[in-house]
């Protein structure tokens, strides 16, 4: 799999880039950290609360990430599991029962919905009571989707026959969780924002907002535009000097309406991390601005790695002309996905979307038969597109009724929606109406298929295939079409895909499970839901004094040891370093 030519400046390459790592020189001693100062970075959208088990976007789980904790966590440098709630963990012979040590010193933040507002000590009933958040019955719960036949008595307390799951018992500090089947992926399950412990107390209210034992303490000042977070005094984490963690006083994220607006602010140093730069901006940013990031030192840093991300369409299998599978062949071979990424995306991806729904990044996904996919996937030719539609039953377009196509509000999506369009016309003779919808909205609309096309980009909620094939998964599509579709918002049901996913997910042998899964991607080639667009790797800013903030292919903020500190030229950098060690 060749990567895609980048049209990355030699010299910008040479002074100003980090590939999949942090923006400094690494983890040295902190001693002459700076407490204080707000890390800001833009939204997307607006921001709504909801409780964790019904988070939808990337953006509310990086807020919540600093705030709600779980019984584990992601290292944000390599994406290894490490201990976080949990101190330690140790797992039977059999791989069914996960036994955590519950910490005995950390503390809820201090909120209203405790008495007298004094945030409580955790306990392991917190935990249970997580559990039963996940098993709750409530078409809202997304969380339910990841966790399904996963704990022995889940099922049980979801459908309402028992009060308790039968398959979590307490021993003192100690939590026993029993599995269903061996997993080899349940802690990585347990490290997402879904399986974040919050309190009781906190659900209880009329209008939930996030409280838990992070580094950060969400502001009730915070609003749909601009969300606020506080540094956590009680947090029970130092760093290796002994220093209180987190070094920072506040976080903010603000919501823009224009994405052209993030850049200026960046400019003028208020905002202290852009995690995307708008196509748009590509060409100031590698070209008019250079000097910025040659300096020494850089006033500005510039971060590309590839991203656990696919962006693809997304078909609605209710829409009758969709039903039929030569239809959805023949859009598939109808997009010029090359085009696409090198013309409008100015090259802002990692890779054309030749393979599946899993984003072909070796590094994460090691023997996974990209490969074997690659040669079931679709490339651009419009002759045989065409050719497919008229075995369809329509011939250079004709009869083919208008779809509608709908994305998330923006320059840069509509520029990318246009150019589908036009594609499908040019390539097919068929319509298709385009419409930008608020970002919350949109989620609405695929969740209950609102309209027949969807343009969707799904992050990995953790480092293994079978986070973005559950969107095909038939086994979490509701019965009804009133009720919400999460995830397979396409309803897409076929029993062959839904036999190889649930063999890859039911056993914790990484070889086998991946060849299911393989076997699965395999299937969605042949019939297919999607159309694969491209597979993520953007340009991220950073203002060159944010110190030990690490990036990653998950966007896996964790802003607890992140600092200011304004850089020197690199000699002296180096020097002092050394001198520290």
């Amino acid at each position: 799999m060749n990567k895609l030519n980048h049209i990355l400046l030699a010299g910008l390459a040479a002074f100003a880039f980090s590939c999949g790592g942090s923006s400094d020189e690494g983890d040295q001693t902190n001693e002459n950290s700076i407490y204080g100062g707000t890390f800001s970075m833009p939204m997307g959208s607006y921001y709504q609360s909801v409780r964790p088990v019904e988070i939808q976007k990337l953006e509310t789980a990086q807020i919540y990430e600093q705030v709600i904790e779980g019984l584990v966590k992601y290292n944000p440098k390599t994406l290894e599991i490490e201990p976080a709630i949990a101190s330690e963990w140790s797992v039977s012979e059999d791989g069914k029962t996960y036994t955590f040590t519950i910490r005995d010193d950390v503390y809820f933040h201090d909120d209203a919905c405790f008495p007298d507002g004094k945030g409580r000590k955790l306990v392991t009933d917190d935990v249970v009571g997580t559990f039963k958040n996940i098993y709750t019955k409530d078409p809202e719960n997304r969380a339910y989707l990841n966790f399904k036949n996963t704990v022995v008595g889940g099922e049980e307390f979801y459908n309402q026959s028992a009060q308790e799951i039968s398959g979590i018992k307490v021993d003192g500090q100690k939590v026993n969780i029993e599995l269903v089947e061996p997993s080899s992926v349940f802690l990585q399950k347990l490290a997402t924002t879904f399986a974040g412990i919050v309190p009781h107390e906190s659900l209880e209210l009329s209008e939930f907002h996030p409280v838990g034992t992070g580094p950060f303490k969400y502001d009730k000042s915070s609003n749909s535009e601009l969300v606020k977070l506080v540094r956590n005094d009680n947090f029970y984490i130092s760093d290796k000097d002994g220093n209180k963690l987190p070094y920072l006083d506040s976080v903010q994220y603000k919501y823009y309406e224009h994405s052209e607006d993030h850049m200026d602010l960046f400019w003028e140093g208020k905002l202290s991390y852009i995690p995307g730069v708008p196509i748009t901006s590509v060409s100031e940013v590698l070209e008019e601005r250079i000097g910025d990031f040659e300096s020494d030192p850089p006033k500005y840093m510039l971060i590309s790695e590839p991203q656990l991300s696919t962006t693809y369409l997304e078909f609605n299998m209710n829409t009758p002309v969709l039903k039929n599978k030569k239809v959805r062949q023949a859009l598939n071979m109808a997009i010029n996905r090359k085009k696409l990424v090198e013309k409008i995306m100015k090259n802002q991806a990692y890779e054309i979307g030749k393979f599946g729904i899993t984003p072909p990044l070796p590094k994460i996904f090691t023997d996974y038969d990209f490969e074997g996919i690659e040669d079931l996937s679709y490339v651009y030719n419009p002759e045989e597109a065409k050719k497919l539609l008229a075995e369809a039953g329509y011939p250079n377009g004709k009869n083919f009724p208008t779809l509608s196509f709908q994305f998330r509000v923006g320059n840069d999506h509509y520029l990318i929606a246009s150019e589908i369009q036009n594609q499908l016309k040019s390539a097919l003779n068929i319509n298709i109406e385009i419409e930008g919808v608020e970002f919350n909205k949109l989620i609405e609309n695929q969740a209950m298929g609102s309209a027949d096309i969807f343009r969707s980009t799904w992050f990995g909620d953790y480092p293994n295939p079978e986070t973005f094939l559950i969107n095909a998964y038939g086994g979490i599509v509701p019965e009804s079409m009133d009720e919400p579709s999460y995830l397979n918002s396409a309803r897409y049901m076929n029993p062959a895909f839904d036999e190889a996913y649930e063999r890859g997910s039911k056993t914790a042998n990484k070889e086998e499970s991946l060849k299911a899964f393989a076997e699965a991607e395999k299937i969605l080639m042949e019939d297919p839901p999607f159309i694969i667009l491209w597979y993520g790797e953007d340009l991220m800013l950073l203002q060159s004094d944010v110190r030990d903030l690490h990036t990653n292919g998950m966007r896996y903020l964790d802003l607890r040891s992140v600092y200011f500190k304004k850089r020197e030229a690199k000699d002296k950098e180096k020097a002092e370093a050394e001198e520290g060690a």
